[in-house]
Protein backbone atom coordinates (compact mmCIF):
# COMPACT_ATOMS: atom_id res chain seq x y z
CA UNK A 1 0.00 0.00 0.00
CA UNK A 2 1.27 3.50 -0.79
CA UNK A 3 2.35 5.67 2.13
CA UNK A 4 1.10 9.21 2.69
CA UNK A 5 2.88 10.46 5.81
CA UNK A 6 3.51 13.85 7.39
CA UNK A 7 6.06 14.26 10.17
CA UNK A 8 5.12 17.27 12.28
CA UNK A 9 6.62 19.04 15.25
CA UNK A 10 8.53 22.09 16.48
CA UNK A 11 11.82 23.17 14.86
CA UNK A 12 14.87 21.05 15.60
CA UNK A 13 13.14 17.74 16.27
CA UNK A 14 14.78 15.88 13.38
CA UNK A 15 11.88 15.90 10.94
CA UNK A 16 14.00 16.31 7.82
CA UNK A 17 16.48 13.65 8.93
CA UNK A 18 13.65 11.22 9.65
CA UNK A 19 12.24 11.73 6.15
CA UNK A 20 15.53 10.31 4.88
CA UNK A 21 15.19 7.34 7.23
CA UNK A 22 11.59 6.68 6.17
CA UNK A 23 12.45 7.09 2.47
CA UNK A 24 15.27 4.53 2.62
CA UNK A 25 13.01 2.13 4.54
CA UNK A 26 10.36 2.38 1.84
CA UNK A 27 12.86 1.88 -0.99
CA UNK A 28 14.91 -0.91 0.58
CA UNK A 29 12.38 -2.52 2.88
CA UNK A 30 14.52 -1.63 5.90
CA UNK A 31 17.07 0.92 7.08
CA UNK A 32 19.38 1.00 10.06
CA UNK A 33 20.66 4.42 10.99
CA UNK A 34 22.09 3.11 14.27
CA UNK A 35 22.88 5.21 17.33
CA UNK A 36 26.31 6.23 16.08
CA UNK A 37 27.61 8.86 13.68
CA UNK A 38 28.81 6.03 11.46
CA UNK A 39 25.31 4.56 11.31
CA UNK A 40 23.82 7.91 10.38
CA UNK A 41 26.51 8.46 7.76
CA UNK A 42 25.73 5.06 6.21
CA UNK A 43 22.03 5.94 6.07
CA UNK A 44 22.67 9.27 4.36
CA UNK A 45 25.06 7.62 1.90
CA UNK A 46 22.30 5.19 0.90
CA UNK A 47 19.83 8.07 0.70
CA UNK A 48 22.14 9.96 -1.68
CA UNK A 49 22.57 6.83 -3.80
CA UNK A 50 18.80 6.37 -4.14
CA UNK A 51 18.37 10.06 -4.93
CA UNK A 52 20.94 9.80 -7.75
CA UNK A 53 18.99 6.81 -9.10
CA UNK A 54 15.90 9.02 -9.23
CA UNK A 55 13.96 6.95 -6.70
CA UNK A 56 13.92 9.65 -4.02
CA UNK A 57 12.92 13.20 -4.83
CA UNK A 58 12.93 16.28 -2.63
CA UNK A 59 11.01 19.54 -2.92
CA UNK A 60 10.42 22.41 -0.49
CA UNK A 61 7.12 24.26 -0.52
CA UNK A 62 6.96 28.01 -0.04
CA UNK A 63 4.37 30.77 -0.23
CA UNK A 64 4.69 31.27 -4.00
CA UNK A 65 4.66 27.58 -4.89
CA UNK A 66 1.77 26.69 -7.19
CA UNK A 67 0.00 24.05 -9.27
CA UNK A 68 2.10 24.91 -12.32
CA UNK A 69 5.29 24.06 -10.43
CA UNK A 70 3.96 20.83 -8.93
CA UNK A 71 1.58 19.24 -11.47
CA UNK A 72 1.84 21.01 -14.82
CA UNK A 73 1.81 24.45 -16.34
CA UNK A 74 2.33 26.38 -19.54
CA UNK A 75 5.87 27.41 -20.40
CA UNK A 76 7.10 29.56 -23.31
CA UNK A 77 8.74 27.60 -26.12
CA UNK A 78 10.36 28.66 -29.39
CA UNK A 79 9.72 25.22 -30.94
CA UNK A 80 6.69 24.47 -33.09
CA UNK A 81 4.25 21.55 -32.77
CA UNK A 82 6.59 19.22 -34.66
CA UNK A 83 9.75 20.44 -32.92
CA UNK A 84 10.84 22.80 -35.69
CA UNK A 85 11.99 26.27 -34.52
CA UNK A 86 9.46 29.08 -34.84
CA UNK A 87 10.39 31.86 -37.24
CA UNK A 88 9.18 34.47 -34.75
CA UNK A 89 7.73 34.74 -31.29
CA UNK A 90 6.97 31.79 -29.03
CA UNK A 91 4.11 29.53 -28.04
CA UNK A 92 2.95 28.28 -24.66
CA UNK A 93 3.70 24.61 -24.23
CA UNK A 94 2.34 22.32 -21.47
CA UNK A 95 5.18 21.16 -19.24
CA UNK A 96 5.03 18.59 -16.45
CA UNK A 97 5.78 19.81 -12.94
CA UNK A 98 7.89 18.07 -10.33
CA UNK A 99 5.21 15.68 -9.10
CA UNK A 100 3.90 14.72 -12.54
CA UNK A 101 7.43 14.01 -13.79
CA UNK A 102 8.25 11.95 -10.70
CA UNK A 103 5.00 10.00 -11.02
CA UNK A 104 5.83 9.18 -14.63
CA UNK A 105 9.21 7.73 -13.61
CA UNK A 106 7.52 5.65 -10.90
CA UNK A 107 4.92 4.35 -13.37
CA UNK A 108 7.69 3.18 -15.71
CA UNK A 109 9.27 1.04 -12.94
CA UNK A 110 6.37 -0.44 -10.95
CA UNK A 111 8.61 -2.99 -9.25
CA UNK A 112 10.57 -0.27 -7.44
CA UNK A 113 9.40 2.02 -4.66
CA UNK A 114 9.69 5.76 -5.26
CA UNK A 115 9.50 8.41 -2.52
CA UNK A 116 8.83 12.12 -2.93
CA UNK A 117 9.70 14.20 0.13
CA UNK A 118 7.86 17.51 0.53
CA UNK A 119 9.62 19.69 3.08
CA UNK A 120 7.60 22.46 4.79
CA UNK A 121 4.38 21.19 3.23
CA UNK A 122 2.29 23.63 5.29
CA UNK A 123 4.01 26.76 3.97
CA UNK A 124 2.21 26.66 0.60
CA UNK A 125 -1.47 26.96 -0.25
CA UNK A 126 -2.01 23.20 -0.31
CA UNK A 127 -5.38 23.29 -2.12
CA UNK A 128 -3.88 25.44 -4.85
CA UNK A 129 -0.74 23.33 -5.25
CA UNK A 130 -2.37 19.88 -5.26
CA UNK A 131 -5.54 20.69 -7.22
CA UNK A 132 -7.29 17.53 -8.43
CA UNK A 133 -4.37 15.48 -7.13
CA UNK A 134 -5.97 15.56 -3.66
CA UNK A 135 -8.44 12.86 -4.72
CA UNK A 136 -5.86 10.75 -6.54
CA UNK A 137 -3.58 10.54 -3.48
CA UNK A 138 -5.90 8.22 -1.59
CA UNK A 139 -4.32 4.73 -1.43
CA UNK A 140 -7.33 2.92 -2.92
CA UNK A 141 -7.58 5.40 -5.80
CA UNK A 142 -4.02 4.91 -7.05
CA UNK A 143 -3.40 3.26 -10.42
CA UNK A 144 -3.97 -0.49 -10.22
CA UNK A 145 -5.87 -0.32 -6.92
CA UNK A 146 -9.50 -1.33 -6.33
CA UNK A 147 -11.01 2.13 -6.82
CA UNK A 148 -8.40 3.53 -9.22
CA UNK A 149 -9.13 6.97 -10.67
CA UNK A 150 -7.52 9.17 -13.29
CA UNK A 151 -8.11 12.78 -14.28
CA UNK A 152 -7.58 14.81 -17.42
CA UNK A 153 -4.94 17.45 -16.79
CA UNK A 154 -6.10 20.94 -17.78
CA UNK A 155 -3.20 22.01 -20.01
CA UNK A 156 -1.87 18.86 -21.69
CA UNK A 157 -5.33 17.18 -21.77
CA UNK A 158 -3.67 13.84 -20.97
CA UNK A 159 -5.00 11.28 -18.52
CA UNK A 160 -3.09 11.25 -15.27
CA UNK A 161 -3.11 8.85 -12.33
CA UNK A 162 -0.82 8.38 -9.34
CA UNK A 163 1.03 5.03 -9.29
CA UNK A 164 0.75 2.89 -6.18
CA UNK A 165 4.54 2.58 -5.85
CA UNK A 166 4.91 6.35 -5.27
CA UNK A 167 5.08 7.26 -1.58
CA UNK A 168 4.82 10.80 -0.23
CA UNK A 169 6.46 12.01 2.96
CA UNK A 170 5.98 15.58 4.14
CA UNK A 171 7.32 17.66 7.00
CA UNK A 172 5.43 20.31 8.88
CA UNK A 173 6.88 22.87 11.28
CA UNK A 174 4.19 23.47 13.90
CA UNK A 175 5.82 26.75 14.94
CA UNK A 176 4.77 28.09 11.52
CA UNK A 177 1.25 26.70 11.42
CA UNK A 178 -0.95 24.46 13.54
CA UNK A 179 -2.18 21.14 12.20
CA UNK A 180 -5.69 22.39 12.92
CA UNK A 181 -5.21 25.03 10.20
CA UNK A 182 -4.00 22.57 7.57
CA UNK A 183 -6.27 21.86 4.64
CA UNK A 184 -8.96 19.40 5.78
CA UNK A 185 -8.85 17.38 2.55
CA UNK A 186 -5.11 16.88 2.97
CA UNK A 187 -5.48 15.88 6.62
CA UNK A 188 -7.92 13.13 5.65
CA UNK A 189 -5.52 11.62 3.16
CA UNK A 190 -2.30 11.64 5.20
CA UNK A 191 -1.17 9.88 8.34
CA UNK A 192 0.42 12.23 10.86
CA UNK A 193 3.31 11.35 13.15
CA UNK A 194 4.47 13.78 15.82
CA UNK A 195 8.19 14.44 16.14
CA UNK A 196 8.52 15.79 19.66
CA UNK A 197 11.62 17.14 21.43
CA UNK A 198 13.57 14.21 22.91
CA UNK A 199 15.82 15.38 25.77
CA UNK A 200 17.06 11.81 26.35
CA UNK A 201 18.93 11.97 23.04
CA UNK A 202 21.16 14.67 24.54
CA UNK A 203 22.70 12.48 27.24
CA UNK A 204 25.93 11.84 25.32
CA UNK A 205 26.28 15.48 24.28
CA UNK A 206 25.67 16.47 27.91
CA UNK A 207 28.58 14.28 29.05
CA UNK A 208 30.85 15.74 26.38
CA UNK A 209 30.06 19.35 27.21
CA UNK A 210 29.67 19.07 30.99
CA UNK A 211 26.24 20.74 30.75
CA UNK A 212 22.93 19.09 31.59
CA UNK A 213 21.56 19.50 28.07
CA UNK A 214 18.55 17.26 28.70
CA UNK A 215 17.59 19.39 31.69
CA UNK A 216 18.31 22.56 29.74
CA UNK A 217 16.00 21.57 26.88
CA UNK A 218 13.29 20.37 29.24
CA UNK A 219 13.32 23.59 31.28
CA UNK A 220 13.25 25.86 28.23
CA UNK A 221 10.39 23.90 26.67
CA UNK A 222 8.30 23.88 29.85
CA UNK A 223 8.55 27.67 30.01
CA UNK A 224 7.81 28.12 26.30
CA UNK A 225 4.76 25.87 26.59
CA UNK A 226 3.52 27.86 29.58
CA UNK A 227 3.98 31.21 27.81
CA UNK A 228 2.86 30.20 24.28
CA UNK A 229 1.98 26.55 23.56
CA UNK A 230 3.58 23.15 23.03
CA UNK A 231 3.85 23.64 19.27
CA UNK A 232 6.53 26.31 19.76
CA UNK A 233 8.94 24.21 21.78
CA UNK A 234 12.48 23.73 20.49
CA UNK A 235 14.02 20.42 19.45
CA UNK A 236 17.00 18.39 20.56
CA UNK A 237 18.71 18.76 17.18
CA UNK A 238 19.90 22.25 18.17
CA UNK A 239 22.26 20.75 20.77
CA UNK A 240 22.91 17.18 19.64
CA UNK A 241 26.13 18.02 17.78
CA UNK A 242 27.72 20.03 20.61
CA UNK A 243 31.16 18.78 21.63
CA UNK A 244 32.30 21.37 24.20
CA UNK A 245 30.64 23.96 26.43
CA UNK A 246 31.50 26.74 23.99
CA UNK A 247 29.40 24.97 21.34
CA UNK A 248 26.38 25.12 23.65
CA UNK A 249 26.95 28.83 24.27
CA UNK A 250 27.10 29.41 20.49
CA UNK A 251 23.82 27.53 19.97
CA UNK A 252 22.13 29.57 22.68
CA UNK A 253 23.40 32.87 21.29
CA UNK A 254 23.06 32.23 17.57
CA UNK A 255 20.03 29.93 17.36
CA UNK A 256 17.93 29.67 20.51
CA UNK A 257 17.78 33.35 21.49
CA UNK A 258 17.00 34.55 17.92
CA UNK A 259 14.24 31.92 17.73
CA UNK A 260 12.80 33.17 21.03
CA UNK A 261 12.95 36.73 19.67
CA UNK A 262 10.77 35.57 16.81
CA UNK A 263 8.41 33.64 19.07
CA UNK A 264 7.87 36.52 21.48
CA UNK A 265 7.94 39.35 18.92
CA UNK A 266 10.96 40.98 20.60
CA UNK A 267 9.25 41.02 24.01
CA UNK A 268 12.47 40.70 26.00
CA UNK A 269 10.72 40.38 29.34
CA UNK A 270 9.28 37.06 28.18
CA UNK A 271 12.60 35.93 26.71
CA UNK A 272 14.11 36.71 30.12
CA UNK A 273 11.32 34.69 31.74
CA UNK A 274 12.43 31.66 29.71
CA UNK A 275 16.21 31.99 30.10
CA UNK A 276 16.81 34.02 33.26
CA UNK A 277 19.51 36.42 34.40
CA UNK A 278 22.39 34.23 33.27
CA UNK A 279 21.58 34.94 29.61
CA UNK A 280 19.52 38.14 29.50
CA UNK A 281 20.35 41.23 31.55
CA UNK A 282 18.32 44.34 32.31
CA UNK A 283 19.23 47.86 33.25
CA UNK A 284 16.97 50.85 33.84
CA UNK A 285 17.15 53.91 31.62
CA UNK A 286 16.59 57.37 33.12
CA UNK A 287 14.28 59.70 31.19
CA UNK A 288 16.14 62.26 29.04
CA UNK A 289 16.65 65.76 30.49
CA UNK A 290 13.43 67.76 30.41
CA UNK A 291 11.26 64.64 30.16
CA UNK A 292 9.26 63.58 33.17
CA UNK A 293 8.58 59.91 33.43
CA UNK A 294 9.56 56.63 35.01
CA UNK A 295 12.67 54.68 34.27
CA UNK A 296 12.21 52.06 31.55
CA UNK A 297 14.00 48.71 31.17
CA UNK A 298 16.72 48.14 28.59
CA UNK A 299 17.37 44.47 27.79
CA UNK A 300 20.51 42.93 26.31
CA UNK A 301 22.19 39.56 25.83
CA UNK A 302 25.12 38.96 28.15
CA UNK A 303 28.56 38.95 26.54
CA UNK A 304 29.32 35.56 28.09
CA UNK A 305 27.06 33.02 29.74
CA UNK A 306 29.32 30.71 31.70
CA UNK A 307 28.62 27.35 33.28
CA UNK A 308 26.80 28.92 36.22
CA UNK A 309 24.11 30.33 33.90
CA UNK A 310 23.32 26.82 32.74
CA UNK A 311 23.35 25.47 36.29
CA UNK A 312 20.84 28.07 37.44
CA UNK A 313 18.59 27.52 34.41
CA UNK A 314 18.49 23.76 34.91
CA UNK A 315 18.15 24.00 38.69
CA UNK A 316 21.58 22.47 39.29
CA UNK A 317 23.53 23.47 42.39
CA UNK A 318 27.16 24.46 42.07
CA UNK A 319 29.33 21.40 41.46
CA UNK A 320 26.40 19.21 40.38
CA UNK A 321 27.04 19.55 36.65
CA UNK A 322 28.77 16.64 34.98
CA UNK A 323 32.39 17.05 34.05
CA UNK A 324 33.33 16.65 30.37
CA UNK A 325 34.16 13.05 29.53
CA UNK A 326 32.42 11.61 32.63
Amino acid sequence: MPTNLILYGPPGTGKTYNTALEAVKLCDGLADDGPTKEGRAALMARYDELAKQGRIGFVTFHQNYGYEDFIEGLRPSTAGENGEPLTSGFRLKPEAGIFASFAQRAAEKPADAFVLIIDEINRANVSKVFGELITLLEPDKRAGMANALSVTLPYSKRLFSVPANLHIIGTMNTADRSIALLDTALRRRFNFREMAPAPRLLEDAGKRTGIDLAGLLDTINQRIEYLIDREHRIGHAFFIGCEIAEDVEAVMRDKVIPLLQEYFFEDWSRIHAVLGDGFIQKKLLDPPPGIEGEKIPSWSIRDTFGVEAFRVLTGKTAGAAEEPGK
